[in-house]
């Protein structure tokens, strides 16, 4: 990013009486280009300050696709797309040179499901963070297709607020696990911003960019991301997972016990975070999200749901009901 690209977003940031004045090394250009460009800012206590001062209103306004994506290489990419499948394809490929996140997608029959992931604690724990990026998710479908595209589910452990609730068009779940979920027929409306010329154009950059960024994800963040696109077809065991990585089964094994896992914990992990989710589905019952997170027996799903949860299904789904309830009487 040059001195004017960074002179232009910090005026873009000030005028929405941004926080930053209480996060003095984010103001010289140098720190602003690396949150917004091609190198991580990795300041827990920057990201609590955004937590504590900024308002749901400048939430909203950073998410905008429309005022950021000349600033953010990813997200002009992304705009590039025929439609919204291949906007998230490509910004999942290129989220890295925004922030240590890996994006991963499911498919679930007519939807598909958008799951968020951080490498680092200060963005997993951060509100302003999570919301960011999810809202930004959809503002990018909504710049893309000029209509108002709006996911079926969204769902976190933070709380939305009122503006931002109205912006989403629907009430946020309370979950262990960040995701949205859209119909593919929204994502397969085609882009107004379509530009293959552009596209072809930023390509070898940005590949030159993560490259350049030599950053080594966790490797388990890497299996749980193959793991979320293998599970919805049924092909995951060790070897379907060793096949996309192009690796031997071996080094994944290898390669995780590095970690401190194994691939067992690996896709129960996995299995746990969509079975939390797609339980909150009133549309879907039991069988049909066992068979979605890969079980074949209805009966091992309920055994494998008390194990994680320590709860029933049955209960689980009551709680959820309840919550939903509270979260709509409140607003």
């Amino acid at each position: 990013m040059d001195q004017a690209v960074a002179k232009n977003l910090k005026g873009f940031l000030q005028e929405l009486g941004y926080p930053f004045d209480s996060i003095s090394a984010l103001l010289d250009s140098g720190n602003m280009t690396r949150y917004f460009n091609s190198k991580w800012l990795k300041s827990s206590h920057s990201f609590a300050i955004l937590d504590q001062k900024a308002t749901d209103e400048q939430l909203l306004a950073c998410s905008d696709v429309s005022n950021i994506y000349q600033f953010v290489p990813p997200y002009f990419a992304a705009l590039s797309s025929k439609n919204g499948l291949q906007a998230i394809e490509r910004l999942s490929s290129y989220e890295q040179l925004i922030g240590p996140i890996e994006i991963g997608t499911f498919k679930e029959g007519e939807k598909l499901r958008v799951h968020i992931s951080y490498l680092d604690d200060s963005r997993k724990n951060s509100r302003f963070s999570l919301l960011v990026d999810q809202i930004s998710l959809i503002s990018l479908l909504r710049t893309g297709t000029g209509k108002l595209i709006k996911p079926l589910s969204i769902g976190s452990k933070f709380n939305y607020g009122k503006k931002i609730t109205e912006y989403l068009g629907l009430s946020s779940q309370s979950c262990h696990d960040n995701y949205l979920v859209f119909s593919k027929s929204n994502l397969l409306k085609p882009f107004l911003t379509q530009n293959d010329i552009m596209w072809n154009f930023m390509e070898p950059g940005l590949k030159k960019y993560i490259s350049d960024l030599k950053v080594d994800p966790p490797f388990k963040a890497i299996v749980q991301n193959t793991l979320f696109k293998l599970i919805a077809g049924g092909n995951f065991q060790l070897k379907d997972v060793a096949n996309a990585l192009e690796i031997s089964p071996r080094t994944v094994q290898r390669w995780l016990k590095n970690e401190g896992t194994s691939y067992k914990e690996q896709v129960n992990e996995v299995q746990k975070i969509l079975a939390l989710n797609l339980l909150q589905d009133a549309t879907l019952n039991t069988a049909e999200v066992s068979f979605l997170v890969g079980f074949n027996n209805v009966t091992t799903f309920y055994k494998a749901f008390k194990r994680w949860t320590g709860k029933t299904v049955l209960k689980y789904r009551h709680q959820m009901i309840i919550n939903k309830n509270s979260i709509n009487a409140a607003s």
